[in-house]
């Protein structure tokens, strides 16, 4: 039984002593853009809110108009979560790219990444637009997604998302969906 505590003392020691490679050398903030938590951030924002929503799947549109909880805004948000690069897995696998109206996170040639490329621009210190490239590809099937989120320009709230996203499978028809969202007072 010491045995088997000692091993695991040894573990946590050595796990808390390793580096984050997705944090800058001698910086506490991760590497990229905190999307994740910018969206959660959000969600707790727009906790009973109502979104009113175009969607388009294969040419057939629907409307819906619903107030959402802060969860329901997550998953409502999930596409944008899924979007976040901080991960060890990808620490040095975006080239950065800053200007005073942009900061941009581009997957390196090379490296493996279903996110290509996040784009964040700014109007001074307030982040007004969010979009993401993704894309999944393989022998049987092709996925590109992108999705671009808008906030208010004085108050930093969500106001407007768009997600644009194909998908094609091996012998079948490409499957094109469309999603254009407004947040709205319900």
């Amino acid at each position: 039984m010491k045995k088997y505590l000692w091993t695991f003392s040894i573990l946590i020691l050595a796990n808390s002593c390793a580096v984050d490679q997705n944090r800058e050398p001698g910086n506490s903030e991760p590497a990229y853009f905190p999307l994740k938590e910018f969206i959660e951030v959000q969600a707790k924002r727009l906790d009973q809110k109502g979104i009113s929503k175009l969607v388009e799947i294969k040419g057939t549109l629907q409307k819906v108009e619903e107030k959402l909880s802060e969860e329901e805004w997550l998953l409502e948000l999930d596409l944008f979560l899924q979007a976040d690069i901080n991960k060890s897995a990808l620490g040095q696998s975006y080239d950065i790219h800053r200007s005073e109206e942009y900061l941009i996170h581009e997957l390196k040639p090379g490296e493996n990444g279903k996110i290509k490329k996040l784009v964040f621009r700014y109007e001074g210190d307030q982040v007004k637009e969010i979009s993401f490239q993704a894309e999944t590809d393989n022998m049987f099937y092709n996925s590109k997604t992108r999705g671009v989120l808008y906030t208010h320009s004085k108050t930093g709230l969500l106001e407007q998302i768009n997600i644009e996203a194909i998908q094609k499978v091996v012998f079948l028809t490409p499957n094109k969906m469309v999603i254009k969202g407004s947040v709205i007072d319900l």
